[in-house]
């Protein structure tokens, strides 16, 4: 029959197998935490890994630990076991007293970029104590957990250099290798430095709201607030309201007075998405608080003064939409300060590889399935595909390719990609039939896209009007073929 200690050992040995999946110390360490709690039984754990940009986590969020027990293990550079029924340090019993606990066990948790840290674990009143045979098991939990650690900092530090060699650039939420995408990270690291305003270009999902929060969080303002708001999905009785606040009592259901968007705001950034699907009367207002830096809250008179930085976007064609009169000149102009403009994820070559392993290391990790990559089909087909839905389409992909995907590797068809290849083996012969082919490939994406609205297919494809319709013809392209 098993002794309790083997069977914890093995214990121990199971739950360790998942923290092989960790490639990363931030991952790593909330693991470390959850494993020490469960393998000895702990109601409370702590690990700080004691180097000079603070790395400390604890489950549950907020624990009182004892320090004399801390300084003692880092002072003589062993785990500790302190109990309740303990008598030699007073400081460590009178700790354990106040803190309601039955008993403690701390260690050294070594890494290589720091000496001074620990792994802590407590047990509450009315438990029962640490014994020799959990001390030992600690002792051995411990080092398999630094040597862990070890190495996740080794593969952190390989990737650093791989990515280095490979020209690989992580900048917050942002990865890329482009040239095109390192000019526009240039742009916005200048940008960040002014208060003027900045509107952000681009289709449908390639990323606005991330630069926009880039920018902000590289400015002056970055302590204050961002705020984000999507302008086309607030119905138009609401708008007013929502973003410059209203009175008690100004209309039916008004039962208090509300700060708006803008006033939240104050002090930071306010992200106005989709700004070009703003109604005219809106517009009007939303020009004078540019141009005063004053809003007025629905039924008050009084005009209160807010210093807020905007960033907008649009995937909407505004020199268009100014000319046929959906948007005020003037407004343009207020907004247009500084233009971005950013590229498709077609148009942007390896940087779409880049993003699908970070996504696949992102919520493999946060779904529970550990380490994935893809296989060299699936890179094929990735590179291959035209993303109209840009990186918000491809994060889709990945998460929906990480439940179908088998043994650690996601195929095509788990992104639903396979016909990509198919495309491929039925190429055109001439040169002519190929570049038709792209042609009305492409040009079909843009028309449902944009359900069959020319103007707004023209900027998909970053062409005129004009030219777009040409080309139709050739191709004997109807656009009422294309509307949803």
């Amino acid at each position: 029959m098993k002794s309790e200690s083997m069977i914890a050992t093995e214990a121990m040995l199971d739950v360790v197998k998942i923290l092989l999946d960790e490639d990363r110390p931030e991952s790593l360490f909330p693991k470390i935490l959850d494993v020490a709690k469960e393998v000895l039984h702990a109601d409370a754990a702590i690990i700080d890994v004691g180097c000079e940009i603070p790395m400390r986590y604890s489950s549950p969020e907020n624990v009182s630990i004892s320090a004399s027990a801390v300084e003692l293990a880092k002072t003589e550079r062993r785990a500790v076991v302190w109990n309740q029924l303990d008598n030699d340090n007073q400081d460590l019993s009178k700790s354990i007293v106040q803190n309601q606990l039955t008993s403690i066990m701390v260690s050294p948790f070594r890494t290589p970029d720091s000496e001074t840290g620990y792994l802590y674990l407590q047990r509450a009143a009315r438990v029962e104590p640490f014994t020799d045979d959990d001390s030992k098991l600690f002792d051995s939990f411990v080092a398999i957990c630094e040597k862990l650690a070890f190495s996740a900092y080794d593969r952190l530090r390989d990737k650093e250099s791989l990515d280095l060699l490979k020209n690989v650039v992580r900048k917050d939420n942002i990865i890329y290798s482009s040239k095109a995408m390192s000019d526009l990270i240039a742009l916005a690291d200048k940008l960040a430095e002014h208060p003027l305003p900045v509107i952000i270009r681009g289709e449908t999902g390639v990323g606005k709201e991330v630069f926009a929060k880039y920018i902000h969080k590289n400015s002056p303002r970055a302590e204050k607030p961002f705020v984000a708001v999507n302008c086309g999905a607030i119905p138009e009785h609401l708008i007013e309201s929502l973003l410059f606040g209203h009175a008690k009592g100004s209309f039916t259901g008004a039962i208090e007075t509300r700060k708006g968007f803008f006033e939240e705001a104050d002090g930071g950034t306010i992200f106005l998405d989709e700004i070009g699907e703003l109604p005219m009367n809106m517009q009007v207002k939303l020009l004078r608080v540019l141009q005063e830096k004053h809003i007025t809250r629905v039924g008050d008179n009084r005009e209160i003064p807010v210093n807020v930085r905007v960033i907008s976007a649009t995937h909407v064609d505004l020199e268009q939409a100014v000319k046929e009169k959906r948007f005020r000149e003037d407004l343009y102009f207020r907004i247009q300060v500084m233009p971005m403009v950013i590229p498709p994820l077609r148009e942007r070559g390896q940087d779409v590889v880049l993003l699908a392993e970070d996504f696949l290391n992102r919520y493999g990790a946060e779904y529970g399935r550990g380490k994935y990559k893809l296989s060299r089909a699936s890179e094929k087909a990735i590179l291959s595909y035209f993303w109209p839905g840009n990186v918000r389409e491809l994060e889709n992909k990945i998460q929906k390719a990480l439940v179908q995907a088998v043994h650690g590797v996601v195929q095509p068809k788990d992104l639903g990609l396979d016909d990509v290849q198919v495309q491929a083996k039925e190429s055109p012969r001439t040169l002519k039939e190929a570049r038709e082919a792209v042609e009305r490939d492409v040009i079909s994406r843009a028309l449902k896209d944009s359900n069959a609205n020319l103007t707004l297919a023209a900027t998909i494809l970053g062409i005129d009007r004009k030219v777009l319709r040409e080309v139709m013809e050739r191709l004997g392209m109807r656009k009422e073929d294309y509307k949803s």
